[in-house]
């Protein structure tokens, strides 16, 4: 079955830029959020808007979520009204959510019982990302269904295919779970650095070129050196602290210790007590800054 109507559900940060990316690559598309606002721009690139995940679905040939908690995505897609209820036999759902693969595998149940494909694609690559349509696509699931898809998903970056459905979701949550860690370390490592002396700016121009280097390094430490601490494009302490829990419980599903991730969830949760919930996880470098008595911040020129 061809693809020429998409339905999308959640146009907020993420799914937002997405969204105009299949616009602009011509596709037909009927959008909704719990935010009407969240959708005017894409209703004036020519989109329609429908009033319940059901209308959505009606017509559809493939739905795409992208929405920010599981039990959202379990409501909207096979809760009442849900995308389920509206999707025909053949339609194609893609939640791009960053969900818990119990969530997946029991949507993915539900959805067989319909007749309706499934595939779970969380995304990781922000905002950014998400206009340039450059995020990198986790699937999990039928590699036959998703080769009915390829050539929509392309328009929202690259596409990994990596094992059954819930896989996208499992590999995912380990991508945020070493995100995480690494922002920590990062954080404790330029406090301890300024501790001593080490002039900021100078820190993470010689660790940017040493093996202590990373992506949170490269990426976080400019907003950190201006003393920045607005929520990022695609996060914010609180919604780390619902990654890390969701990560906590895969953990546990599985029987797999995370002794450090233990030690991540209280530094942010301490963050959250703190004030700092709305601002970006990197607020919590405050902690250590308060503790020790420094703070890391380029020179006033």
């Amino acid at each position: 079955m061809p693809i020429k109507q998409i339905g999308f559900v959640g146009t907020g940060r993420m799914g937002n830029p997405m969204s105009q990316n299949l616009l602009k690559a011509g596709f037909q598309l009927t959008v909704l959020d719990a935010r009407k606002e969240a959708f005017q721009n894409l209703i004036k690139m020519g989109a329609k808007a429908a009033g319940t995940p059901l209308e959505v679905a009606q017509g559809a040939d493939l739905v795409i979520t992208s929405l920010p908690r599981s039990e959202i995505v379990q409501t909207v897609i096979a809760g009442p009204k849900g995308i389920l209820e509206g999707a025909k036999p053949g339609t194609i759902i893609i939640d791009m959510s960053t969900t818990s693969p119990q969530t997946i595998r029991q949507i993915g149940q539900e959805a067989a019982k319909r007749g309706v494909d499934f595939l779970d694609a969380p995304v990781s690559g922000g905002v950014k990302g998400a206009r340039q349509g450059t995020l990198s696509i986790m699937v999990g699931g039928d590699p036959g269904v998703l080769e009915k898809v390829k050539f929509v998903l392309e328009k929202i970056g690259n596409i990994f295919h990596v094992g059954q459905l819930g896989a996208g979701q499992s590999l995912k949550l380990v991508n945020n779970l070493l995100s995480n860690l690494n922002r920590l370390a990062m954080l404790e490592g330029l406090v301890l650095g300024a501790k001593a002396g080490i002039d900021p700016e100078m820190m993470v121009k010689v660790i940017g070129a040493s093996s202590g280097n990373s992506y949170s390094l490269q990426s976080r430490s400019p907003d950190i050196l201006r003393g920045n601490f607005a929520s990022e494009e695609s996060s914010s302490l609180n919604l780390a602290c619902k990654t890390l829990k969701l990560i906590s419980d895969f953990a546990d599903e599985l029987n797999v210790p995370l002794f450090l991730l233990n030690l991540a969830k209280q530094v942010y949760n301490l963050g959250k007590t703190r004030g700092f919930g709305e601002e970006s996880p990197s607020s919590v470098i405050k902690l250590y800054e308060e503790a020790v008595g420094v703070k890391v911040r380029a020179k006033q020129r």
